[in-house]
């Protein structure tokens, strides 16, 4: 049977297979707890790594707190209480990073 021409070109075939990036095989999200008491002034985390994953250094940090008065008492749900404007900036004034003990970003809020 003979081959048929194509008139058409490749790049106008829309329900031909798409390309597809096949050196990622598989991710995973993992979880890191601070080193140390969160007491601190510094709250530091050891990321492992090695040869063969790559980590992707977008972090995300999530904070979990609770509101209270001065002396430390809960608040009574008559209580109206707001917090500020871009909370977690007032919270922290630095991150500093560290790659195999090089530090390779430092960020300040002030």
């Amino acid at each position: 049977m003979a081959e048929v021409q194509s008139f058409v070109g490749t790049e106008i075939n829309i329900f031909g297979r798409k390309p597809t990036q096949s050196s990622t095989v598989e991710t995973h999200e993992t979880t890191y707890r601070p080193i140390a008491s969160v007491d601190q002034t510094n709250i530091e985390f050891v990321i492992p790594g090695d040869s063969d994953t790559y980590v992707d250094l977008d972090l995300e940090l999530f904070v979990k707190g609770k509101l209270q008065t001065a002396d430390y008492t809960d608040h009574s749900e008559t209580d109206y209480t707001a917090s500020i404007n871009n909370l977690l900036h007032s919270l922290f004034s630095q991150r500093t990073t560290y790659l195999n003990g090089t530090q390779i970003t430092q960020t300040s809020n002030g």
